[in-house]
Parts: C-alpha cells; structure tokens; sequence
C-alpha cells in the first residue's frame, strides 16, 4: 500500500513540475504584479505637477552637443487652441508692459538611435515676443477648458502634433547644481521676480532669447548654450568650473504650456567658492537665499514628499522641483556621484 501511496505521489509531483514549468513566465509575471515595481525611480509621477516629456535620456543613451540641431523659422503655426482674437487683446494689453525677444518650440524630431535619421535631436523654434508668453499663460487661466484639452492631448502622446500648433510660449530651463561633497543648490526667489516668489528651486533657472535679427551665420541659441547662459548669469560660473552640461529631459508643462529643459552640472568648486560667485553675478537680485542640501534619499523624499506643503526645515518647494531632483537621481552615475541611504 505504502508503495502505491508513493508512487502516486511520484506522478502528481511529475505532472505538478511540468505545469510549474510550462507556465513559468506567467508565473514570473504575477510575481512581478506583486512586486509593483515603480517606473520613475523615486515614484513621482511628473503628470502630477502638470509635466509631460516629449524626449528623455538616460545614463546609457545620454544627449550629445553634437547630435542637437536646431533651426529657426519666420513662419508660425496655425494654432487651434486659443480663441485667436481674446488672445491678441491679452497680448496687446501685456506689450504695454513687457516686451522681450524669445522663441517658442514648433517642430521636433526624436533622437531615437535606430537609423542614421535618428541620430540626432532636432526641433525648430519660432520668435515671439515675451509679452506674447505671458498671454498664452493668462488665456489658460482663465480658460480651464483649453488647459483641459491640452492636458489630454498630452496624456495621448501627441505632444509633437501640439507643437506644430501650439500658441506662441517660452522655453526654459532648469539646471541642477551639485558638488564634490555630494550636495546640490538651492535657490530661494526673491521677491523682485514676477512669480513664484520666496519658493526654493533646485538649481537656477533661465529663459531662453531669440533676436529677432540675427547676422547671418550666426547660430541660435540651442538647449545648452541655454544652460552656459543661465549658470553664467545667475551664479557666475563658466564652463571650466563644472563638467559638462547633461540634459536629461524636455518636454511641456501644462499649467503654462511653456517647455522645459532639466539639465544637471557638476561643478569642482567649493560651496565658498560657489557663494562667492554668486554674489557677483548678473541675476543676483532674483535670489533671496541659498542653500546646499546633502543628495541623500531622506533629504531628497522629503523634498519631493512635501514641496507643497513645507518640508522638515518648512521651505516650500516650485512645482518643478521633485521633478528635478528625481531627473538628478536618475541620472546620478551619469553625474559620477555616490548616493547615501
């Protein structure tokens, strides 16, 4: 009897290892359900601060200076989210008052790496006026409803389709400062700046410029010469203090629909040294304050946790920045920095 009992065992665990592994992947599959692994690496979501990309790149398939190519057309889009004669008045209330040459995105062409083509990351801007911008951001507030339809043309995927039609906006960028002690900037706006004054960013910030009359060959300016200019200008550093400028990220925030770069920076220089530059610079009025904080995770989650509300040392945070320093997490090797616990 024993031996019937065992050999009937031998053949159900027989059958139970051939399920097991025939079924294998869904198995694993389920597991990793389980597991839940998260897609950005420090869960924030960007759409949750209204931030959509139109292109990333990582530590493997990093942006090169030498694949970005950027042109610059007179002809404007047909925009087709705005009702064009409310918006013009917003605009020609606001020339009265501002006036400034920039440009906005109108074209792009993603740098995907599977062909020749694909080598490079091109787009095209547009000039505008600054008054312009400030516009399109006043017509959203007050329209919601357009906000809305351009969110959900985000959510799509159809973020290239809206800048072959977008209103006239700005581009900007955000550039991480972080140093040999594994500490990164942050920056306090003052309030002799137009918006959001006494928040924290990480890093400085800079619009980009686009003269309306250029001579000829002169090249525009692209995303990192963007970034020369705003460290330049707002902390007084040049190239030869900080490693090359990595950009990691581009694409539109909807609140606004002005495009955004993330770039971070590694600079040798000491927080004195950084200080001291800092307080002769160009842009030192847009900052109240400065700060170095330790790029560990607990310091970091608290930031990214409670930008809104305060973090442990009660500085509140722009909407940008759980953003920034999740892009500088990810992109820490990259950036040759440790990382704590």
């Amino acid at each position: 009897m024993s031996e019937l009992i065992g050999f009937a065992l031998g053949v159900i665990s027989g059958l139970l290892t051939n399920i097991i592994w025939v079924r294998r992947g869904r198995l694993r599959s389920l597991a990793e359900g389980i597991r839940q692994p998260k897609y950005e690496p420090l869960g924030f979501t960007p759409a949750e601060v209204g931030l959509f990309p139109l292109n990333r790149w990582t530590t493997a398939r990093p942006l090169q200076r030498n694949h970005l190519q950027v042109s610059v057309t007179e002809t404007r889009p047909q925009q087709q989210w705005f009702n064009e004669s409310e918006w013009q008045r917003i605009a020609d209330e606001f020339h009265r008052r501002y006036t400034g040459d920039i440009g906005f995105l109108t074209d792009a062409s993603i740098d995907h790496r599977e062909s020749r083509e694909g080598e490079d990351f091109r787009y095209t801007i547009t000039p505008c006026d600054y008054s312009e911008h400030l516009a399109t951001v006043e017509y959203l507030r007050r329209h919601p409803e357009a906000q809305s339809r351009i969110r959900a043309s985000f959510a799509d995927g159809d973020i290239i389709a809206f800048a072959r039609t977008s209103p006239p906006t700005s581009i900007k960028i955000n550039v991480a400062v972080l140093n040999l002690d594994n500490e990164f900037l942050a920056v306090q706006r003052s309030g002799a700046v137009d918006f959001k004054r006494g928040v924290w960013t990480v890093g400085p910030n800079e619009g980009m410029k686009l003269a309306r009359h250029t001579t000829p060959g002169d090249p525009p300016e692209d995303f990192f010469d963007l970034g020369e200019r705003c460290l330049r200008e707002e902390l007084n550093l040049e190239p030869v203090d900080y490693s090359g400028i990595n950009i990691s990220w581009v694409g539109y925030e909807v609140k606004t629909i002005q495009f955004k770069v993330y770039a971070q920076v590694r600079t040798h220089l000491s927080k004195r040294e950084v200080n001291e530059r800092l307080l002769s610079s160009h842009s030192l009025f847009e900052a109240q304050d400065t700060k170095w904080i330790p790029f560990q995770k607990k310091y970091v989650m608290d930031i990214v946790q409670n930008w809104e509300s305060g973090d442990s040392a009660d500085r509140k945070w722009s909407s940008s920045a759980p953003h920034t320093l999740q892009e500088m997490w990810r992109m820490r090797h990259l950036l040759r920095l440790t990382d704590h616990p």
